[in-house]
């Protein structure tokens, strides 16, 4: 992920003066847990003018871009809560500029957001739904962020997101079922199947592109025929989405599963 972020941070920005590129759910590139051999606490030693190593790992080159950043991209990573001790953490305040966003202290903080950003799409929300969500997502906006997302997709058309709305697509964690179990969830409308398997998928350490040709290949077994149409676009469409950063490749994955699933 590293490595793409910064060949498209590189790219010169095209009919426009800036080329501007959106990290979300950022702390889980940020934040990965801790090499045997980091120490807390340990001070950044900046470089002589010339004399930096040369980046051996992602984890480096992301350092060393964050030295010395591209003039013409402006990179925008959205984090929660980052350990300050960590090198990378501490090289980010040094050179980039921080902006709380906004920090939710409690549920009722965490109720109101939730609610405001239903009513942009005119939908609400059931006390027993947003008790559900919660306790699944905790009051990390980033982790609620991306769930209210899918939720607004999956409930398109209705007003309100029910109990079974959040139960159908936030999904804990689980191991996979299988090579076609994503393929043929998807071909039954299973969104809540379909979002365990990706989230399986990725935490067992399947690239993204592997992931979107398996829906690609469900897309194409959709039945009526006349959804292999709609179904294939927006397949493309993420791929696209995935290639350009406009979010992390999990959560345009799981809000592609479920747009196939609605289909």
């Amino acid at each position: 992920m590293i490595g793409q972020i910064l060949s498209n941070a590189r790219t010169l920005p095209m009919m426009a003066p800036r080329r501007i590129l959106l990290v979300h759910e950022a702390d889980r590139l940020l934040a990965p847990k801790r090499a045997k051999d980091e120490e807390d606490g340990a001070e950044i030693e900046a470089p002589k003018k010339g004399k930096r190593p040369a980046a051996t790992t992602p984890a480096e080159e992301l350092e060393a871009y964050i030295e010395q950043p591209e003039p013409m991209t402006t990179l925008i990573f959205v984090s929660g809560p980052l350990d300050a001790n960590r090198r990378i953490v501490k090289l980010l305040r040094k050179h980039a500029d921080v902006v709380d966003c906004g920090t939710l202290h409690d549920p009722r903080e965490a109720a109101i957001w939730i609610t405001k950003r239903l009513e942009k799409d005119e939908l609400a929300i059931e006390p027993k739904a947003l008790t559900l969500l919660l306790q699944s997502t905790g009051l990390t906006l980033g982790r609620i962020r991306p769930e209210v997302e899918k939720l607004i997709l999956y409930a398109a058309g209705e007003s309100t997101i029910t109990a079974t709305h959040v139960r159908d697509v936030v999904i804990p964690q689980e191991e996979s079922e299988g090579t076609f179990a994503l393929m043929d969830a998807v071909q039954n409308s299973n969104a809540a199947r379909a979002l365990r398997e990706v989230s399986a998928l990725i935490d067992g350490g399947v690239q993204p592109p592997v992931i979107l040709g398996q829906l690609r290949a469900a897309a194409i077994r959709m039945r009526p025929d006349s959804k292999v149409k709609t179904g294939l676009e927006a397949v493309f469409r993420t791929d696209i989405a995935i290639k350009s950063s406009a979010g992390t490749p999990q959560h345009l994955l799981e809000c592609l599963v479920v747009e196939l699933c609605a289909r």
